[in-house]
């Protein structure tokens, strides 16, 4: 069979036979019992488990190893959407439908000049109800919002990340793909396609208690997979912008790490990196219709070479926070405080030779419920200027990293923002400033909808604990 076409979501009219078989499946999947390798709960629990799920004797080793805040996110996520879409497609043929059915994926970041409607859900998806009164197997626990519409500014849709060459992250840098680990369940600092869309997005789709907030639950949502079709997407796009963007060559990456996962006939098989940098031989093989270059202006590229080839030096510490801070309320500030032998020479005369970057690093941020994202804003104090945005500080999959019995002991999230743009103008790279005041601006996680689909409900928190975040440290870094 030629490999499978995956199609984006709003070229299909409503009611598209794609969706409608989609919609029969998932029903199909969620009647099986949770211990069937093909059945809806335990695909989605190979991602994460909701509190409380006792997990069977055949899916240990498989359920709840989902790779975030790693350099293995893209071809873990990869190959479970593979697998996924394996177990959909014998399902439709199973239930009469086409034998080349294939996952849509939900471009988001589509210019709304070629499609007003990119950043909106689509009619098949957000509707509880089917014409006729029946249950719409695609619908489930988001945000309550209407026709769609989650609220996708143009800040959570970015596509910075295309712009950084670096697949893997540096210390105290983000890279595009993430940062060099092992086996790694969560915890750190996310890469830059990880953070933005990609976090975002589970956020404004979830809500305070929807399943897509807590990567739990989020694979629950059928939204969920359309959503990591386009994050794969993406890394096609990354990687066909030319010679310069390339995948980790090491074996550290390529195979040293595999994980196990069930096919569409409901084998276990495993699978490495390698495995998935060709997506013609990926299990069944599929394409994508379009994997269009970046969608943005180019802008400067910080170049850096693969992770075991970068330089061994760390960055320059230039100064900090005097220590933990909680983000209560809608705005929460806190002051770095510079140290004084480069507060007082020039960036370029640092100690370090030729500097050329400055970052913000916002260090073992931990917490409990569904808080949302903060805008992180930088501002010299008294000098009557606006504060400029230096990033989204993305709060998907807090509770998971604070747990301090998961891998990462608790130690939280991090962000890392290269604010080197905005070093010149706040006075930074000149040492004419002693202190940065550094801004967090909450956004709230919207209300999310009462109930869930049935089959479900059990997954289903309807109250949350009350949000309560803090960020360990806050610090900025030469170069």
């Amino acid at each position: 069979m030629a490999v499978r076409i995956r199609k984006s979501v709003w070229s299909l009219p409503p009611g598209d036979p794609i969706l409608t078989w989609y919609r029969k499946a998932v029903a199909a999947l969620i009647a099986r019992p949770t211990d069937n390798p093909s059945s809806w709960r335990y695909l989605a629990f190979i991602h994460g488990i909701p509190q409380g799920t006792s997990i069977p004797r055949a899916a240990q080793g498989f359920w709840d190893q989902c790779q975030h805040q790693s350099w293995f996110f893209l071809p873990w996520h990869r190959g479970y959407v593979a697998s996924f879409e394996a177990v959909v497609a014998k399902t439709i043929v199973e239930l009469g439908g086409p034998a080349d059915w294939a996952l849509p994926y939900w471009n988001y970041s589509e210019r709304l000049t070629a499609n007003p409607n990119a950043r909106l859900m689509p009619p098949d998806f957000f509707n509880r109800r089917l014409p006729d009164g029946s249950e719409n197997a695609l619908w489930s626990k988001r945000a309550a919002v209407a026709n769609g519409n989650f609220n996708l500014g143009d800040g959570v849709v970015t596509l910075a990340a295309l712009q950084l060459r670096n697949f893997a992250s540096q210390p105290g840098t983000s890279g595009f793909g993430g940062p060099v680990t092992g086996f790694h369940t969560g915890g750190g600092n996310s890469g830059a396609l990880e953070n933005l869309p990609h976090n975002v997005i589970h956020g404004r789709i979830g809500g305070q208690t929807g399943f897509m907030s807590d990567p739990a639950t989020a694979a629950l949502d059928p939204i969920f997979w359309l959503h990591h079709c386009n994050i794969d997407r993406l890394w096609e796009v990354w990687r066909n912008q030319g010679a310069a963007f390339r995948n980790p060559t090491s074996a550290q990456w390529l195979t040293d790490v595999a994980f196990n996962m069930h096919d569409g006939d409901g084998r276990p098989f495993t699978y490495t990196s390698r495995d998935m940098l060709d997506t013609t031989k990926v299990m069944h093989g599929y394409r994508y219709d379009s994997v269009p270059v970046a969608q943005e202006p180019p802008a400067p590229v910080h170049e850096m070479v693969e992770v075991a080839m970068a330089r061994q030096d760390e960055p320059e510490l230039a100064g900090a926070n005097e220590g933990p801070v909680a983000l209560t309320g809608d705005v929460t500030t806190t002051v770095v405080k510079l140290r004084p032998q480069l507060a007082t020479r020039s960036f370029r005369e640092a100690a370090k030779a030729t500097p050329q970057h400055v970052y913000l690093s916002l260090e073992n941020i931990t917490g409990t419920g569904i808080p949302g994202d903060y805008k992180v804003y930088l501002d010299m104090p008294d000098d009557n200027k606006d504060p400029v945005l230096a990033g989204v500080l993305t709060t998907f999959g807090l509770e998971r990293a604070s747990d301090p019995d998961r891998g990462h002991g608790g130690s939280g999230l991090s962000n890392v923002f290269d604010i080197t743009e905005l070093a010149g103008p706040l006075g930074l790279t000149e040492g004419t400033v002693d202190r940065l005041q550094v801004s967090f601006v909450r956004e709230r996680a919207a209300p999310s909808e009462e109930g869930a689909p049935a089959g479900l409900l059990d997954y289903a928190q309807a109250v949350k604990p009350e949000p309560a975040i803090k960020v360990g440290r806050v610090s900025l870094f030469y170069d």
